[in-house]
């Protein structure tokens, strides 16, 4: 799962493309959201609209990136959500209580920037 790390209007965008599988990807994810903490960036957005598959460590991985962008006074919220991974974290209890949903990523990047 490759992706991308970017800004955009006012925050900062990690893009997921393809499968999102937090086992093969743990380590590489967490450094590239503490090193947008360190940076000072801890307006998240976590652009799921090209992820069509997320295991559940993935989904672990995603909470750990709110709790680090909210321990640095920040936040993260999701963009894009598939009918698939939307009903995924709503299953989960996740999305409303703890994650905000946005279509777009400068919708959702609006949201962090209000």
């Amino acid at each position: 799962m490759p992706f991308d790390v970017q800004e955009k209007a006012g925050a900062a965008v990690i893009a997921i493309k393809g499968k999102f599988l937090g086992t093969v990807e743990r380590d590489r994810f967490n450094e590239a959201v503490d090193n947008l903490r360190d940076e000072g960036k801890t307006k998240l957005v976590i652009d799921l609209s090209t992820t069509d598959f997320m295991d559940s460590t993935a989904v672990g991985l995603i909470m750990r990136s709110l709790t680090t962008m909210r321990n640095a006074e920040g936040n993260v919220h999701l963009a894009g959500l598939n009918k698939r991974i939307k009903n995924l974290f709503l299953m989960t209890r996740l999305l409303g209580p703890v994650f905000e949903d946005y279509e777009t990523v400068e919708e959702a990047a609006s949201a962090l920037n209000a």
